[in-house]
């Protein structure tokens, strides 16, 4: 969470930068996923699973392999239909294999989203000899293969792509991990206050919409046009209704963070990192996620590590900065 609060200026520069692009001095909340104008390259289904396999197999054949099967075995509903809930979704269906439920639309954000879950798919893979109780994951470490494909498939975009190409991968990924990092945060902030403040007596919806606004203040900062904030977040997401489920998003933050930094290492030594990557994750319902990281060499209760992480975001905002003038 410290490394967190350290990233929040970049996450506004990027935000100041988008409400530009939109014509605006600055952006309003109900324009956070607000697509950037422009023309935009078009992504049919059958040539996102070639192009996923393609990148995949530039790591390993294990991985590409294991994504032309599910191809093969119709592991994927993609069709978007009347009464679909949009987002992604993949779910073990016997060791070793699952089912992904999404939305697929012709843009690079939903290529993402297929690797995204693919990396799940894979994860339960790797998963497939281990025992029942040793196969359940915590959420912390959940996220691990599905970040690291996701970023497989963005770097080789930024890659291979034209400027605007870039510019809309840059944008989806940007997008996607200041909602991880400060929107999580800004709910962190919230439920903290929020079981502070029950713990001595009830709350009005009044009251709960003034600590979302202040949570959301403190961390989007002059990102956002305070005047257009989601004062109701609190109301509309099932997560804070959940048994059991206090600070559910947190480990979101954790998993993007943790799998970019996993991918930072495979940078510096591609080699070693595959003949011990499919160990770790078939290791992540076997130990804590200190103790998991440490055979990587990774303290995860230094804050330089998550740091790392967050740079490479940074990066990405830069580049993005300096692509839209």
């Amino acid at each position: 969470m410290g490394a967190a609060r350290k990233f929040f200026p970049a996450a506004r520069k990027y935000l100041r930068a988008k409400a530009k692009r939109l014509g605006k001095d600055r952006l309003p909340w109900f324009d956070l996923f607000a697509p950037l104008p422009g023309a935009v390259r078009e992504w049919a289904y059958a040539k996102s699973e070639d192009f996923i396999e393609q990148v995949f197999r530039g790591y390993s054949d294990r991985l590409a392999d294991f994504a032309r099967m599910s191809y093969q075995q119709s592991w994927t509903d993609a069709e978007p239909r009347l009464g679909k809930r949009d987002g992604g979704f993949c779910v073990g269906l016997r060791p070793g294999e699952s089912r992904i439920f999404m939305n697929f639309k012709p843009a690079f954000g939903s290529v993402s989203t297929l690797a995204h879950e693919l990396g799940h798919a894979y994860h339960n893979l790797c998963l497939k000899d281990r025992k029942p109780l040793q196969r359940g994951t915590p959420m912390t470490l959940a996220e691990t293969a599905s970040i690291f494909c996701e970023t497989l498939i963005r770097q080789a975009g930024l890659r291979e792509g034209s400027e605007e190409d870039r510019l809309e991968i840059l944008e989806a990924s940007i997008m996607g991990s200041v909602q991880t990092v400060v929107d999580i945060s800004s709910r962190f902030l919230f439920e903290s206050e929020v079981f502070e403040r029950r713990a001595e007596r009830e709350l009005s919806a009044k009251e709960l919409c003034d600590i979302m606004a202040k949570s959301q203040t403190e961390t989007y900062g002059d990102g956002l046009d305070e005047a257009f904030l989601h004062h109701y977040m609190w109301a509309v997401k099932p997560h804070y209704y959940s048994a059991g489920r206090s600070f559910y998003n947190f480990p979101y933050m954790f998993g993007l963070l943790f799998g970019l930094g996993l991918f930072a290492i495979y940078e510096k030594n591609p080699d070693s990192f595959r003949a011990r990557y499919d160990e770790l994750l078939s290791s992540t319902g076997m130990f804590d996620a200190a103790e998991l990281a440490k055979s990587f060499d990774i303290e995860i209760r230094d804050e330089a590590f998550w740091a790392a992480s967050l740079k490479v975001i940074e990066d990405d905002i830069d580049r993005f900065v300096e692509l839209t003038g």
